[in-house]
C-alpha cells in the first residue's frame, strides 16, 4: 500500500510540474483568463507563485504575522468564490498586492473605530526596508555599500521607503504605483520617486563626508594619547 501511495505522489509531482512549465510560458493576463474560467491548475499556480511573495510584503506592514497570514488566505478564498466576476488582469502580483494592502487598512480602520489597540500597535506604518540596489547608488565594498544604504533608508519618509520598494524591488510601473498610493496622477508617483532618490543619495553623500572628516579626528585623538 505505500509503494502505491509513494508512486501516487510522485505521480502528482510530475503532473504539477508539467502544469508549471505550462503555464510558466504564459503572460499574466492567459493565466488569469484560464483561472477565471475555473481550470484548479491556474489557481493552484497563482497561489504557490504569489503565497510568500504577499506573505513577505503584508510583513512591511505589519509585524503579526498570523494575521497576514489570515488575510491572504481571505483573499485567494475571496478570489476563487468570485473568479467569473472578476474583470481581465495583466499584473497579477500587483492585483494582490492591492487586495492585501486594502484588507489589512480596512481591518485597521475597523480596530480604530473599536478603539482595540492590539492591532494598532502591530503596524509599522509601512516602515519598509528594500533590498539593496545597484540602480539607486554604488560604493567601494559590499559592506559599505550596505551599511550606508541601511542609514540612509533610516532618513526616507515611510511614503518615500514605501515608494522605492514599488518602483525597484518590485518593478512596478508608476502607474501601478499611484493605484496602490491613491494617487490621483501617476505625476505624483514620479515625483515622490525622484525626490525619495535624491534624498537617498543625499544622506548617503553625508554620511561618507562625516567618514572622511571623522578620520582625521580620530587619528589625532590617538595620537594624543599616545604622546
Amino acid at each position: 500500500m505505500k509503494a502505491i501511495s509513494d508512486k501516487e505522489n510522485q505521480r502528482n509531482k510530475q503532473v504539477y510540474l508539467q502544469i508549471n512549465r505550462a503555464l510558466i510560458t504564459k503572460n499574466d493576463r492567459e493565466i488569469w483568463a484560464e483561472f477565471k474560467q475555473g481550470k484548479p491548475e491556474a489557481f493552484h499556480y497563482i497561489y504557490k507563485t504569489y503565497f510568500s511573495i504577499l506573505f513577505n510584503y503584508g510583513c512591511q506592514i505589519t509585524q503579526d504575522k498570523e494575521l497576514i497570514k489570515d488575510l491572504i488566505q481571505d483573499v485567494f478564498v475571496e478570489l476563487n468564490e468570485k473568479k467569473k466576476r472578476l474583470g481581465d488582469v495583466n499584473n497579477i502580483k500587483f492585483y494582490l498586492f492591492k487586495s492585501l494592502k486594502r484588507k489589512i487598512l480596512a481591518l485597521s480602520k475597523k480596530k480604530f473605530l473599536s478603539k482595540s489597540p492590539d492591532f494598532l500597535n502591530t503596524i509599522k506604518s509601512f516602515a519598509i526596508t528594500i533590498p539593496h540596489e545597484e540602480k539607486i547608488i554604488s560604493t567601494e565594498t559590499e559592506e559599505n555599500r550596505k551599511n550606508l544604504l541601511d542609514e540612509a533608508y533610516s532618513k526616507l519618509s515611510v511614503r518615500q521607503r514605501e515608494v522605492l520598494m514599488y518602483y525597484f524591488y518590485e518593478d512596478m510601473s508608476y502607474d501601478e504605483i499611484s493605484e496602490l498610493m491613491d494617487f490621483s496622477k501617476n505625476e505624483h508617483a514620479r515625483k515622490l520617486v525622484y525626490r525619495a532618490v535624491c534624498k537617498l543619495k543625499e544622506e548617503i553623500e553625508r554620511k561618507k563626508a562625516i567618514l572622511l572628516i571623522s578620520i582625521p579626528v580620530l587619528v589625532l585623538i590617538i595620537l594624543f594619547f599616545c604622546i
